[in-house]
């Protein structure tokens, strides 16, 4: 089971122009700065983990600054027998039905809540604006209003949506959802379970897996010098694919500025175990993202 993959890409529109408030791609090829070992500073010049904001999306700060982007369709919500009742009927449903990926899709839309949430702080700080187009004006109160309808729907999840969303995750990474663990682990969780699942997804060629395996220390997820030598010999050899190395590039140059302890990746002594190893996690990270359109 793959968690499906999911485009949050809201934006506002200030003084005529629309501003991407940030772009999130809940699968292996968008990198996330949460993917960066805490405490650790980049170097070789990578400042974030969108590298190419083309293609791994710009971060929140970066793209209001930027003012990058086009107005895109909300995504709050679920569809299908996913969407009866409120978001918090829903997610009480996942996890009393034990339900994998809808449990995994819902983790994503608690997300998204978050993003949201920052939308409309920002609408809220600048205010009425007299001087703006009347025709953009309704636009863009029309797109205030969805995002405000969504904000309803979040609200209807108590307490902390972190929370939830965490356990949402963690019944996903039970259940096999390939994806979810990553996820969980960037949101914070340390459990044994995520911990070897992500170990997992990464032999299982989940190159945001394989790109967290490969900066960590080896300690966190309890693998040995080898595996983690196999994990960076991989995104090696896929970055230079003809047919996915675009897409793995940007993953391999995070792990490289942020790994522990060996920023260059120098793999010289790499044992012929793990270059085997590595050659086929390659293998099969093409094979993932090749069934995946760019």
């Amino acid at each position: 089971m793959a968690l499906e993959k999911k485009y949050i890409l809201p934006a506002v529109i200030a003084g005529g122009c629309l501003i991407l408030i940030g772009a999130w791609k809940l699968n292996e090829d968008s990198p996330s700065d949460a993917i960066r070992p805490s405490g650790v500073t980049p170097l070789n010049g990578v400042q974030s983990v969108g590298v190419n904001k083309a293609e791994a999306g710009a971060s929140t700060s970066e793209s209001l600054a930027s003012g990058e982007g086009k107005l895109p369709p909300t995504t709050a919500l679920p569809s299908g027998h996913e969407a009866a009742g409120t978001l918090n009927d829903q997610v009480e449903r996942a996890l009393a039905a034990m339900d994998g990926p809808m449990a995994a899709n819902l983790a994503a839309k608690l997300k998204e809540c978050e993003i949201n949430l920052k939308i409309l702080e920002v609408e809220g700080a600048q205010g009425a604006r007299p001087n703006v187009d009347p025709a953009i004006q309704a636009l863009r109160m029309e797109r205030l209003q969805e995002y405000q309808r969504i904000n309803a729907s979040c609200q209807t999840v108590p307490g902390d949506r972190s929370r939830a969303r965490l356990r949402l995750l963690d019944l996903a990474v039970q259940q096999g959802v390939v994806g979810a663990a990553i996820e969980s682990f960037e949101a914070g969780s340390r459990e044994p379970a995520t911990l070897a699942r992500v170990v997992s997804d990464a032999s299982s060629g989940d190159v945001k897996a394989v790109s967290t395996v490969a900066m960590y220390d080896t300690k966190v997820f309890g693998i040995t010098r080898d595996e983690q030598d196999a994990a960076r010999y991989a995104l090696k050899l896929a970055s230079a694919d003809p047919a996915i190395g675009t897409r793995v590039i940007n993953y391999l140059k995070i792990a490289e500025s942020y790994a522990v302890p060996n920023s260059s990746f120098d793999l010289s002594g790499i044992s012929s175990a793990a270059r085997t190893k590595g050659a086929e996690n390659a293998e099969r990270l093409k094979e993932r993202l090749g069934k995946k359109a760019p």
